[in-house]
Parts: C-alpha cells; sequence; structure tokens
C-alpha cells in the first residue's frame, strides 16, 4: 500500500473516532433545561426573596420551607414562608386581574382587587398555613410526595382582604350550595396540565376567617405566594387556600378533581403501613394538634449553669390549643409549658418553659400539644400513603456542657 492510501485510510480512521468520540461526549452532556415559559416567574426570583436558610426539596413544582429554629417568631415573616407550587409561578398584573363568582347564585358577579377593596368590609388576621405534606419524612416506612422535613411547610403570617363570606352573600347562596371551589391562575409546563381547583365546604367558606386576600405581613403578596389575589383557608391543608384565584364558583357537591380526589386524600380508615391507597378515602381538611420546638435549635451547645428557655409554636387547624407539656425523661414524665395569650382563632400559640439541667450531656426535650376536645399529639402519626398530617411529638436534643 502506498504512503498516500494509508495516510488516507487513517485520516478516515480518526475522524470516525473523533466522531465516536464526539457522539459520547454529546451523550454525557445535561440536557438543557427547559425554557421559562412566559407569563411565569423563574424560580431563581422567588428564591431571591427568600431567607438563606430556606431549604429547597423540589424544583418543578417549587417546594421549600425553614427548619424549626428557623421558625421562631410569632408571626412568620414574608421571606420564611413556606413555597408550594402545584404548578409554576404566574407573573400577573394586579391592575388587570378580577375574581369571578359563579355557580349556585343568584346572581354572577366579577370583581378587581380595587372593587373588593371598595364594597368589603377589609380585615387583617393572623393564621395557619400548612401544607398536608409537612414533616413527610418522618414517616417509616417512606411515604410517596415532596419530601417535606421533619418540621418544614408551615407558617403563620398576618392576612389582609376581604371575608369570602361577604363576596358570597353579594353574589346570594341558592338552595342546595354546599362547596366552594376555588380556581388558581398558575400555569404549568403543558397547556393540557390539570388547572390547580379545590372546592372547601360552605361553611367553612362562610367563616369569617376565610378570607380573599391581597396583603401579607403588611405588603402585597409575594408572587410566589399567590399576587395579586389568592384565598386563606386557615387551620386547613394549604391547597385549600388556592393561589392566584381568579373564580369562585359554588357548586352542589365536592369538586371532582386532580387535587380533590387524585392527590389531598386520606383512607378512610386506618391501613397497614406500606399498603397502597385504598378506595374508600377522605379529601384532607383541618389539621390535627400539632406544636414545634423553635429554641433551643436541634444540637445546640449550652452551659450546664445556666437556664434553658424553651420556646415553641403549638395549634391545631379548629378548634384551640388547652395546653402544651415538655417531656425531659423521653416521656415518662411531663411538665406544663407557659402558654402566651391567645390570638386569632387559627393562630399558632407561643409556648415556654424553663429548665435548669440536672447534668452534663446530651439532653432531650420533647413537646406535646393538646387541644380544648382533650386530643393530644402521638408520639407517632398514623402511617398513610401520601403521608399527610404529620403531628408526632417533636424532640429537640442539645449538648449541655460544663
Amino acid at each position: 500500500m502506498d504512503e498516500s492510501r494509508r495516510t488516507f485510510l487513517g485520516g478516515v480512521a480518526g475522524a470516525g473516532a473523533y466522531l465516536l468520540l464526539g457522539e459520547a461526549a454529546a451523550q454525557d452532556k445535561p440536557a438543557a433545561a427547559p425554557a421559562q415559559p412566559a407569563g411565569t416567574i423563574a424560580n431563581e426570583a422567588v428564591k431571591a426573596e427568600k431567607h438563606a436558610s430556606m431549604q429547597y426539596h423540589s424544583e418543578r413544582p417549587l417546594t421549600g420551607s425553614v427548619a424549626a429554629h428557623d421558625h421562631d417568631f410569632d408571626v412568620t415573616p414574608n421571606e420564611r414562608m413556606f413555597v408550594r407550587n402545584n404548578l409554576l409561578t404566574p407573573d400577573l398584573d394586579a391592575a388587570q386581574h378580577r375574581v369571578t363568582v359563579k355557580g349556585l347564585v343568584d346572581r354572577e358577579l366579577s370583581f378587581s382587587v380595587e372593587d373588593l377593596k371598595q364594597r368589603f368590609p377589609v380585615v387583617t388576621l393572623q393564621g395557619m398555613l400548612e401544607c398536608a405534606g409537612s414533616g413527610r419524612t418522618n414517616f417509616q416506612p417512606r411515604a410517596s410526595g415532596t419530601a417535606w422535613g421533619q418540621t418544614g411547610g408551615m407558617g403563620c403570617p398576618k392576612w389582609t382582604g376581604v371575608r369570602v363570606a361577604d363576596v358570597l352573600k353579594a353574589a346570594g347562596l341558592k338552595s342546595g350550595a354546599a362547596h366552594v371551589a376555588g380556581q388558581g391562575g398558575d400555569p404549568g409546563m403543558i397547556a393540557t396540565a390539570a388547572p390547580v381547583i379545590r372546592s372547601v365546604p360552605i361553611a367553612k367558606s362562610m367563616d369569617e376567617n376565610t378570607l380573599l386576600a391581597w396583603d401579607m405581613n403588611g405588603v402585597p403578596l409575594p408572587r410566589v405566594h399567590g399576587f395579586p389575589l389568592r384565598l386563606v383557608v386557615p387551620g386547613w391543608v394549604g391547597s385549600a387556600s388556592t393561589k392566584w384565584v381568579h373564580t369562585l364558583t359554588v357548586l352542589d357537591a365536592p369538586f371532582k378533581g386532580t387535587y380533590m380526589t387524585g392527590s389531598y386524600v386520606t383512607p378512610k380508615f386506618a391501613i397497614e403501613p406500606g399498603q397502597k391507597m385504598p378506595p374508600d378515602t377522605v379529601s384532607t381538611q383541618s389539621w390535627p394538634v400539632k406544636s414545634m420546638i423553635t429554641f433551643p435549635a436541634q444540637n445546640a451547645r449550652v452551659k450546664g449553669a445556666e437556664r434553658i428557655t424553651v420556646r415553641g409554636r403549638a395549634w391545631v387547624g379548629e378548634g384551640s390549643i388547652a395546653r402544651v407539656e415538655i417531656s425531659v425523661d423521653e416521656g415518662v414524665t411531663w411538665q406544663r409549658a407557659r402558654l402566651a395569650a391567645r390570638g386569632d382563632p387559627y393562630a399558632w400559640r407561643t409556648f415556654t418553659f424553663e429548665y435548669q439541667p440536672q447534668r452534663f450531656g446530651y439532653l432531650t426535650f420533647l413537646a406535646r400539644a393538646w387541644d380544648e376536645r382533650g386530643n393530644a399529639q402521638p408520639m407517632v402519626s398514623a402511617w398513610n400513603p401520601l403521608g399527610y398530617f404529620w403531628n408526632g411529638v417533636h424532640r429537640v436534643g442539645v449538648l449541655v456542657e460544663a
């Protein structure tokens, strides 16, 4: 074989190897992130408004929360309020936004945010919102869904808006009105994504604490929290408080759809841990009694000669907190904590407990809340396939040093 032919074949072989290597490199290269859909807010912009302590659990949908020791506030600051999107964050214009009331009403009505402010009494109240999956990672075996931290996924800000009851009365409820469905304006990555619609029983909709809110802690709602208008159904699972709400439909029965029947349901009766969701289910509504220790932080170091002031927050979806107890001996004995004065009906309550360490070494505090009906937090919550309603006793350990 002459030199020119060898050179030609070598060049072909080299080119082939180069192409193969190029294909392999292309296969190893991460796929480009999907383009940000028009009319939506990028996750990076949302995160820029949040505290550095926020831990993110998923990107699409965006979810994030802070640990218990970052909740040591009587009123949850906006920057520490948990994030739970079902779809994307829309970029809406408050001046153009309207909410329409329709269905089993005497007259269909439509309001801008300014209309609501001018027509109905404006109220401000503090109220708990908590994702149904808050604390999901505590369940064993692992339940499906977003991996919310042990104390992640709740907050208790102040909300300003008008009562849903006043708006419904203006529209006039017809006979047979049983549920009110809120529909949000959050878009999906694809046009066929199911809209976010969740209905609430008429009695809860007419509660004077259920709001159409435009402010959070005295400022306009952050975009990720529902700007310019959202429902606030305090004490109930967060999915009931539809964000970016644009339609209220009065129905004669619970709405049937993705966020009512496909998710946000629990077994009607307790099932064996690890089993699949049975056909007999109920929609999630109000939170059971719950508490968490917000100070000291987990694994904090304290001096044995100093008294420790344990602080925390306690709440219940419906009703009121009767007492909170603290144990320093793994639940063998319990001592009452001091409860702060009761605030708004659906606001959490601060509790404090003074303790003088009796020894050096690792010490664990347990907190257990009771409601007015005699319900107490369990040591471990009943298991369910979607990991909802974790309210097991919260524990925080500290190292007592000489």
